[in-house]
C-alpha cells in the first residue's frame, strides 16, 4: 500500500457518510486535502466507495473517497488507534483544499503562539 505524502491535520468534525444508500455518521479524526481518517460505529469494506458531507462552521462539503484502511474495535490492537476507516478522496472541490489550508495555518499559529508565551513566561 501507497503510504500518503500529505501532513494531516487533527480536527473534529461531524461527517455522513453513504455507500449506496447505506448511511452512517461520523467525526473526522484527522483531515488533509488528500485523505482523512474517520472515527465511525462500524465500517465499510476496504475500495468502498463513498460520498462524504463534512459540516465545518456554515458550509457543508461534498466530497467522493475511496475507503483504503479499516479497523474494527476487535481489530485495534492499541487503543489509540481508532475504530473507522482511512479514506483516501478522490473528490474534495478548491472550497474544501481552502479549509484545510486555512486549519493548518490556524494550527501553526496557535502553536507558534504557545511558544512564545512560554518564553516570555520563563523570563
Amino acid at each position: 500500500m501507497k503510504k500518503r505524502n500529505g501532513k494531516r491535520t487533527s480536527k473534529s468534525l461531524l461527517v455522513n457518510l453513504d455507500h449506496h444508500g447505506s448511511e452512517q455518521m461520523g467525526v473526522t479524526i484527522n483531515i488533509s486535502r488528500r485523505g482523512m481518517c474517520i472515527a465511525t460505529m462500524d465500517t465499510f469494506p476496504p475500495l468502498s466507495e463513498l460520498s462524504i458531507w463534512i459540516a465545518a462552521n456554515d458550509d457543508i462539503f461534498k466530497l467522493q473517497g475511496q475507503v483504503v484502511w479499516n479497523m474494527k474495535k476487535e481489530s485495534a490492537l492499541d487503543e489509540s488507534v481508532p475504530v473507522g476507516l482511512g479514506i483516501k478522496l478522490s473528490t474534495s472541490g478548491s472550497e474544501y483544499a481552502r479549509f484545510v489550508k486555512f486549519m493548518k495555518r490556524k494550527k501553526k499559529s496557535k502553536i507558534a503562539g504557545m511558544a512564545s508565551s512560554k518564553k516570555k513566561n520563563m523570563h
